[in-house]
């Protein structure tokens, strides 16, 4: 059994501890893991494929999945490299030899990643969410991509 808690008052934190407690009572041992801050929400990833969609429909990328590549290897990868040394380290000793096809393959639908491919905005946090979202909009509205509909924003 593996349950995830996010405490954000203090009857989530009193849950999260009667949690604890029968679980540690049932089996004499539990693994605890704790981090501040807020998980993705799934507005974001409902967000995110609403923006790969109009990539999608608005240049000449293809479908949907091929913009979720895309976005995923220019704009995911580059901040998990600026964020997280770990994930830069091993993102270049692994990666640095492929060609640039072979990376935008791997992030999308492959027989070594599953259907979510290449693990990228699932290892996001919130702010780093937000800052991909920040990215697609802003590299693709330069390329004429309208997202103000998207984003709750009225046309100028």
């Amino acid at each position: 059994m593996t349950d995830k808690i996010s405490v954000n008052c203090q009857a989530r934190l009193t849950e999260a501890i009667t949690s604890l407690t029968a679980m540690y009572r049932d089996k004499k041992y539990v693994v605890v893991s704790l981090r501040p801050g807020k998980d993705r929400t799934l507005d974001q990833n409902a967000l995110w494929f609403a923006l790969y969609q109009r990539i999608a429909q608005m240049t000449q990328i293809g479908v949907a999945e091929d913009a979720r590549s895309y976005c995923k290897l220019h704009f995911g990868v580059a901040i998990l490299n600026e964020d997280d040394e770990n994930f830069r380290n091993s993102w270049f000793r692994t990666m640095k030899h492929m060609s640039y096809g072979e990376k935008l393959d791997l992030m999308g639908d492959c027989p070594l990643f599953g259907t979510d491919g290449f693990p990228v905005t699932r290892l996001f946090n919130r702010a780093q969410g937000i800052a991909y979202t920040d990215r697609i909009v802003t590299d693709f509205a330069a390329k004429g991509v309208f997202f103000g509909d998207l984003l709750g924003e009225k046309a100028a």
